[in-house]
């Protein structure tokens, strides 16, 4: 193309480490308007340059797409249910030691509350009440916290 035949209306320069880029908004001859983004990177001696163009038709999906990108990259991906009880709990849902139990045992036969073993044992107090009555140390119905 000439450039009777295509006009740039507006052009900015982005430079970032090895990388520059340019955001192009140009016009073709019968007054259709679109972006060129373009990325020019050095390659040894030599500059790799690379383009893409979207038209004015699609520009409102390219930038509903670039910014849920965007909002994604943003965003602190969501802790799992597990995650969010280990935050509180550490050793929860590890499977218990032969140590644990024991130590359990001692902890439990000496008074400590179930909440104290919870806090003690960094597992959550339906964790510590279910391994009790494992152990045969409490009824299957429970005793008051």
């Amino acid at each position: 193309m000439s450039t009777q035949e295509k006009k740039e209306l507006f052009t900015h320069k982005v430079v970032a480490g090895g990388r520059t880029y340019f955001f192009d908004v140009r016009e073709t001859k019968e007054g259709v308007k679109y972006l060129v983004i373009s990325e020019s990177k050095q390659e040894g001696s030599s500059y790799a340059h690379r383009r893409v163009m979207v038209f004015e038709e699609n520009l409102q999906a390219f930038a509903d797409g670039l910014q849920k990108a965007l909002n994604f990259l943003k965003a602190k991906p969501e802790l799992s249910s597990i995650e969010k009880v280990r935050q509180r709990y550490p050793r929860a849902y590890n499977r218990w030691s032969d140590e644990e139990d024991e130590q359990l045992k001692v902890k439990w036969q000496a008074g400590m509350s179930i909440r104290e073993l919870a806090s003690y044992c960094q597992r959550q107090p339906s964790a510590v009440r279910s391994r009790l009555i494992k152990l045969g140390l409490l009824p299957a119905q429970g005793k008051t916290e």
